[in-house]
């Protein structure tokens, strides 16, 4: 667009969601009729302004940020200040920039689903399944052909992937029509078998190299099983069987439209969210056991996962704006200090010591620190960041 780098695209999308999420703060503070100074697009230095009433509406020249001033955030003696507002009208003051940036993804997932859009249609074919694996324990073998899981009709293998990921450590039902791929063996569909297993995908599964003679059988697999698995396979690789077992494709794949009626956009838009925090939830669990890292990345690694998403067109762009948001949602409202989290926190300690605060010199200096080891932990995730871009590595695994 205009020549300008994909990546670039970052600005005006985290420009757009935290604009969303101070107006979460302003507008509440308002409804309260606490006595709002200033609502800020951007850090200063400021740009210009216009004041309405007692608001003066600025913007200032960082876009990537933004913030609303309320009379009297710690002194409570102000007239009409925030913090000589109620317990539960300070948490909703607090909360109301996450509830914004949740219900962003609501809206643009409900779009996405609501308007014309291209899906992928196939048969998603079982090409592998990896010894002594949840997969091979279920009975799934090489040829079938996964129709649903959970009841839910899967149209590519990448739906599959997804829902196997959101349903790590439960126990998942598998639909499927047995077949084989053996060469030159056809198969009617009015003679297929259409059977329904169940299987636990696991959090961590094994990994094994690939030798001719197996040693030690519990980091080794022989070249014969492993082929059995993944043909592509050579003595020295590492094979990964994946969370159930199994190596997925889709064939005849077709490319046709889809829309959703709102009133069934707005439920599909919600299970996607929902799917989205529990992939995220099972990542950040896969870490803790050992496992690889869920993908943490800092601003410059969502500025190249942005410009790598921007060349998959503008649906998958505003499907990442819609992640972001969320992710935007979770980080502020978790009791981190300097944040809107933080700052809850104390409103809670409060209200559990019966209307007694901790003094505003207290709360400022826990607020520092915190701000400082945020700023710290960025760093550091940048520092990863670039050392990734210069190895030439992907964001995406």
């Amino acid at each position: 667009m205009f020549g300008l780098p994909t990546w670039l695209l970052i600005v005006p999308i985290l420009a757009f969601l935290i604009f969303v999420h101070e107006l979460g703060h302003f507008l509440t503070a308002k409804l309260f009729g606490i006595k709002v100074t200033e609502f800020a697009f951007g850090f200063p230095p400021r740009l210009f302004g216009v004041r309405r009433g007692e608001t003066l509406y600025s913007i200032n020249l960082l876009p990537l940020g933004g913030f609303v001033r309320m009379v009297g955030e710690e002194d409570p003696t102000e007239e009409r200040s925030f913090a000589s507002q109620t317990v539960l009208k300070r948490a909703i003051v607090l909360s109301a920039g996450s509830f914004m940036n949740i219900l962003t993804p609501l809206v643009i997932f409900t779009l996405l689903f609501a308007l014309p859009r291209d899906t992928a249609v196939g048969a998603v074919m079982i090409s592998g399944v990896a010894p002594n694996s949840p997969a091979a324990e279920a009975g799934l073998r090489p040829g079938d052909t996964i129709l649903s899981v959970d009841g839910e009709t899967v149209d590519n293998h990448l739906e599959v992937i997804e829902q196997v990921m959101a349903s790590l450590g439960t126990e998942i039902d598998l639909t499927v029509r047995r077949g084989s791929i053996v060469s030159g063996l056809s198969m009617s569909l009015d003679s297929s078998v259409v059977d329904t297993v169940s299987v636990v995908p696991r959090l961590n599964p094994p990994e094994f190299t690939v030798v001719e003679t197996v040693t030690d059988p519990d980091t080794e697999i022989s070249i014969r099983e492993a082929r059995r698995y993944n043909g592509q396979l050579v003595i020295g690789d590492t094979m990964e069987q994946g969370s159930v077992g199994v190596m997925v494709g889709t064939s005849n794949v077709k490319i046709v439209k889809r829309r959703e009626p709102v009133w069934n956009a707005v439920p599909a838009a919600l299970g996607r969210m929902s799917d989205i925090l529990k992939i995220t939830k099972n990542g950040f669990a896969r870490w803790f056991s050992g496992g690889p890292d869920p993908g943490l990345t800092g601003p410059i690694g969502i500025a190249r996962v942005t410009g790598e998403v921007a060349e998959a067109g503008i649906s998958p762009v505003f499907e990442l704006m819609a992640l972001i948001s969320i992710s935007l949602a979770i980080m502020n409202i978790l009791p981190i200090p300097a944040l809107d989290g933080g700052r809850l926190m104390f409103v809670i300690i409060e209200w559990v010591r019966r209307g007694k605060r901790i003094s505003p010199q207290k709360e400022g200096l826990v607020h520092l620190v915190g701000f400082a080891l945020m700023i710290g932990f960025i760093v550091v995730i940048s520092y990863f960041d670039i050392a990734r871009i210069l190895s030439g590595d992907s964001f995406f695994r």
